[in-house]
């Protein structure tokens, strides 16, 4: 009996040259994924150190620009002023000469004259840290002289307060004092050389503030020294917009470890420096593990010369360098560090793109076999490139030439519909949150969270009686027209503008983008759109037209952000309390005769270069108590002359305070005789009629009791 033979496994032509390809491609991406990994990785150590060494070379010509600025000034001073004048003369000069370096020398804190007889006469500006011999209050100082003088009973030290326009403030008695300039280290140091020399950094002796100070001997007075101190805090700032992914961490120190500047280093300041006494914040006192570990790493590796090196803290790996500062400045340093995963990952998101393109030019090139069309690869190639454009939200496109292959005409009509697709979507969404929802960084589910921002609302007066006037057309018109000029004023400044309602308009700051001045950033907003509104009713009224006067309410607070509706269909938006707030503040306009009208917490947060009026306290409807209520009439901004209030709010300004005031104390005849004023200055302001109405029924209640 004979066995039968087993049977072969048959493989198909087709099937074969399919796998024999498919392992071919997979080895040949396989192979380019991970040679493209390591350059791209080598490429991002590089790109890397590039970015390291153009950090620490900005930082060093700020310093070096900075000295450089503070040196000439001290060479003019010490060879034009006379040291010899009395101190408080010479006080007033060194003031003019510190005005000027302020302009162009943030960092300048003081400029100062030694004598040989141990005199000594120092200008500190007022701008920061106060020292606290001048006392409290006295808003309006701008700088204080501290003379130390020889007197019978020994040296004395006094100050003097001044504004800026040179008006004494305070004069503080002498006290005594052990200060001698002689004994400084600047002084003999200065004496013993014809040019200026810099000091090591040091902690102030009467602010708590770290700098440096750069001193020369006068040219016309022998045995007298200048000299100018500079704080290094204002590096803080500067670091911190050069801060850039959030992750990177830079820092400056000296060879001590002593904190010099960080882009957090105010409130690191404020959090430490009451535990410390007459020396420098160290590195060790801020309690970060991965600043110590920079400066642990920096210690390690050396810093005679630049150099990069990896370092591990709290198990999180890091590529740092350190480098001097130099440029006359030899004892500090510059650290900067950044984590491995937010280093590489823009590699690993590249690598994982690769990965995906792989796996479609596997399929591709099935295509190419089977199909056996060299044509193919051409149209292909366009059409990745179109994907890559528009995900760059880069649309409009030339005309592509029709392939005769079925599936790459398919391709090129999909991806046209994808870009007629985004493109309106983007008109419908704002642009900031697809971005965000397209690069990943929100979600598109239903729900938000609670965040801060700043509201606004905008609506028309008079919209309905316009809108009767015109054809449907013509108001669509007309309203499309108003929504295009008042949104991208808004968009300009920052906002999300959340919908249009009828003829109103809700925005909002804050979301999906961050901004820590997210309310000032709505109040030039609301600004910006007035006057363009301004300019829109002009041209309105010249065509023969009616306006469409637009009034605004601003609000800030704690609202929920995120995504409202059902699973079909959802709106970004904003709810809450601060919201309806805003709604009503808007509505509020109408009673009062203003134009925008905000609350009392946007006026704290907006900022000095804002100006505002008190119109009243109020209880809005849906509010459980009075919430003090102010208009918003300009901003000081030398770029916009055309935001700053106009000349009869300037005018008013003060006398509808001094009203208001004496409304509030009670005292109705004296703010209805200041009412009456305001009101023959300008006929026009509702507020004020609307006051001087309070006041005469007061004063008729009064009269009947």
């Amino acid at each position: 009996m004979t066995r039968d033979a087993p049977k072969s496994f048959l493989w198909s032509l087709q099937g074969l040259v399919a796998l024999v390809f498919m392992i071919i491609v997979l080895a040949i991406s396989g192979a380019l994924i991970g040679y493209n990994h390591v350059q791209l990785t080598r490429l991002t150590f590089s790109d890397a150190e590039e970015d390291f060494q153009r950090i620490t070379t900005t930082i060093r010509e700020e310093i070096s620009g900075s000295l450089k600025v503070a040196g000439s000034v001290l060479d003019t001073a010490s060879l034009t002023v006379d040291a010899d004048l009395p101190l408080e003369d010479l006080a007033k000069v060194l003031t003019g000469v510190l005005g000027d370096l302020d302009d162009v020398l943030p960092a300048a804190m003081g400029i100062f004259v030694g004598r040989s007889d141990g005199t000594h006469v120092v200008v500190q500006s007022l701008d920061g840290t106060r020292p606290p011999e001048i006392g409290p209050g006295l808003p309006d100082a701008a700088y204080a002289f501290m003379i130390v003088e020889n007197t019978d009973a020994g040296p004395t030290a006094r100050w003097i307060v001044i504004d800026k326009d040179g008006r004494e403030l305070r004069r503080v008695p002498p006290q005594p004092t052990t200060f001698d300039p002689r004994k400084r280290p600047w002084y003999a140091a200065s004496l013993a050389k014809m040019g200026s020399i810099l000091t090591p950094p040091y902690r102030f002796a009467n602010v708590p503030e770290a700098g440096i100070t750069l001193a020369r001997q006068a040219r016309r007075t022998p045995g007298a020294v200048f000299g100018i101190d500079m704080t290094l805090a204002s590096l803080d700032q500067y670091l911190d917009k050069l801060r850039f992914p959030e992750e990177l961490e830079l820092l400056v120190f000296d060879s001590a470890g002593s904190l010099i500047a960080h882009p957090r280093g105010g409130s690191l300041r404020k959090i430490r420096q009451a535990d410390l006494v007459d020396r420098l914040l160290t590195v060790d006192d801020l309690g970060s593990p991965l600043l110590s570990g920079m400066y642990r790493n920096f210690q390690a590796v050396g810093g005679s010369r630049p150099r990069s090196s990896s370092f591990v803290v709290d198990g999180e790996s890091y590529f740092g360098r350190s480098e001097r500062v130099g440029e006359g400045v030899d004892d500090l340093f510059i650290s900067l560090a950044i984590p491995y995963d937010t280093m590489l990952k823009p590699a690993a998101l590249i690598a994982s793109k690769l990965l995906l393109v792989s796996g479609a030019s596997v399929l591709v090139a099935m295509l190419i076999v089977l199909l056996a069309s060299r044509r193919l690869a051409l149209p292909l190639r366009r059409a990745t490139e179109d994907i890559r454009r528009i995900m760059k939200f880069e649309f409009g496109h030339g005309r592509r030439p029709e392939s005769r292959v079925m599936e790459v005409r398919e391709l090129s009509r999909a991806i046209d519909t994808l870009e007629l697709v985004l493109s309106n979507f983007m008109r419908y969404v704002p642009t900031a949150l697809v971005r965000g929802i397209i690069g990943r960084r929100f979600s598109s589910d239903l729900g938000g969270i609670r965040q801060p921002i700043t509201v606004l609302f905008s609506d028309v007066a008079g919209f309905t009686t316009m809108a009767e006037s015109l054809d449907p057309e013509q108001v669509m018109a007309k309203t499309s027209r108003y929504f295009s000029e008042i949104g991208a004023e808004l968009v300009r400044s920052g906002a999300t503008i959340d919908k249009y309602i009828g003829d109103s308009v809700m925005a909002f700051w804050n979301a999906p983008e961050q901004h820590a001045d997210h309310v000032a950033l709505g109040c030039l907003g609301a600004l910006r759109a007035a006057r363009c509104l301004d300019r829109l009713n002009a041209a309105f009224v010249a065509e023969g037209g009616r306006p469409m006067p637009t009034r605004f309410g601003i609000h800030t607070g704690d609202a929920v952000v995120g995504n409202v509706g059902s699973v079909d269909r959802m709106n970004y938006t904003a709810l809450g309390h601060t919201v309806n707030m805003a709604s009503r503040f808007e509505a509020l306009n109408k009673q009062y005769g203003t134009l925008i009208l905000v609350s009392e917490d946007v006026r704290r947060a907006a900022g000095d270069s804002f100006l505002f009026r008190f119109v009243d306290r109020a209880i809005p409807q849906g509010a459980h108590m009075a919430i003090a209520l102010y208009e918003l009439i300009g901003a000081e901004r030398e770029d916009e002359p055309e935001l700053r209030p106009t000349s009869l709010h300037a005018q008013t300004l003060d006398q509808w305070a001094a009203a208001v005031a004496a409304y509030e104390a009670g005292e109705w005849e004296k703010a209805a005789g200041l009412l009456h004023g305001l009101v023959a200055l300008d006929p026009t302001d509702r507020l004020f009629q609307v006051y001087l109405t309070r006041c005469e029924s007061h004063l008729a209640t009064s009269s009947v009791d």
